[in-house]
């Protein structure tokens, strides 16, 4: 069997989510760190790539800016991850096109005939 394509929105959700986690601890880090500036990523980072724009917010005594600059990072982390994902997928798809596809021996499956029935 093999994999001729992943569909681009699902990977895209998934990675998104995934990022916007990674934003909460990144504020956290510029907060506890006594940073000059809070970094918002705008674009695709993953291991070994890094094409994306930053956008540096200075630090500040504010709380209502305080507030602003964690729910930009979580939204901006995300966005990031949502582009890294839709990149991600639209890369795979082209490898496995132009390889007739991914082979799958170190995928395990399961078919549905060999699932336990349940009783409701």
């Amino acid at each position: 069997m093999r994999i001729l394509a992943v569909r681009v929105e699902p990977v895209a959700r998934v990675l998104c989510i995934i990022y916007a986690f990674l934003g909460l601890p990144a504020f956290l880090v510029f907060w506890f760190a006594d940073a000059q500036f809070l970094t918002l990523p705008f674009g695709i980072v993953a291991p070994l790539v890094h094409l994306n724009i930053n956008i540096n917010l200075p630090r500040s005594t504010n709380p209502f800016y305080n507030l602003f600059c964690c729910i930009a990072e979580i939204v901006a982390y995300a966005v990031t991850g949502w582009i890294t994902g839709a990149a991600a997928a639209l890369c795979f798809n082209l490898v496995a096109k132009q390889r007739g596809g991914i082979d799958t021996k170190y995928v395990s499956t399961i078919d549905g005939e060999s699932l336990p029935e349940l009783d409701h």
